[in-house]
């Protein structure tokens, strides 16, 4: 019978898994962590935190930020964490993304923010013959999703900040927001309707929108988006997909409560 997290400490502990594991749920707490702070939470060594950390770099753990001298949670550790919560997300929102594909006729994408990017978990095609097709798995700027957008603008204005320290930031397309400036301008309007709007930011030739999903806590988990090509987009058609994105996030919430 194996043990569940949380029970007793093992009698035989093994010091450098110890360590690994101890680390591993410094970083799930945290954005970031410097080699001075691992030592200091763990209790060992500079080199031998400055250690830990390098091999979980080299496995893709961590990714190291040079500038500001510490390491982040890297694809490794991302993907092990999405593989879960992909699965739980997907099963618990699939009923409720298939229905909002029915009645807006257009496509619908499940998001996740990680860091400056978002992550398509999962996705729900309509059946029009032109349409936008899943892009589940891909990884994007979050801000040049509609998705992306709005789980940024669940942040505050000092972590955005902190996440792009730098004026420019990349974008994907002619159109892509591609300075701090702007972006902060965008997310305080997203914030004021309730909603992000992607247009041509991603992709040249596809409009969307998105709403984010909240946990009990207020925590937004993820972003509901429905796209379309962009020549379909009309205020009329926004406004009847902003309102039944609303429908669809109000049921998802209800799940967890």
């Amino acid at each position: 019978m194996t043990e569940s997290a949380g029970s007793a400490e093992p009698k035989h502990p093994i010091g450098s898994v110890d360590n690994a594991i101890r680390l591993l749920l410094l970083l799930r707490d945290r954005p970031s962590i410097r080699v001075s702070e691992a030592s200091e939470e763990l209790g060992v060594a500079q080199s031998t935190a400055h250690r830990l950390l390098a091999m979980f770099e080299h496995y893709g753990l961590v990714q190291k930020n040079a500038q500001a001298k510490s390491y982040a949670p890297g694809p490794t550790l991302l993907t092990l964490g999405l593989s879960v919560v992909r699965h739980d997300l997907r099963a618990q929102l699939r009923p409720i993304i298939r229905s909002l594909v029915e009645l807006a006729d257009e496509t619908c994408s499940m998001l996740a923010l990680e860091g400056v990017d978002t992550i398509f978990l999962d996705a729900v095609e309509c059946d029009r013959p032109v349409r936008t097709t899943s892009r589940v798995g891909l990884v994007r700027p979050a801000n040049c999703t509609s998705g992306g957008k709005a789980l940024l603008a669940e942040l505050s204005t000092e972590e955005i900040l902190r996440r792009y320290p730098r004026e420019e930031i990349p974008g994907v397309t002619e159109f892509s927001i591609r300075s701090r400036t702007a972006l902060l301008a965008e997310l305080a309007h997203i914030r004021e309707i309730g909603y992000a709007v992607g247009n041509r930011e991603n992709e040249p030739d596809i409009w969307a929108i998105a709403r984010v999903v909240h946990a009990p806590d207020g925590t937004g988990v993820c972003a509901l988006s429905l796209s379309c090509p962009v020549q379909r987009h009309t205020p009329e058609k926004e406004a009847e997909l902003a309102a039944l994105l609303a429908g669809a996030v109000a049921r998802a919430e209800a799940l967890s409560r």
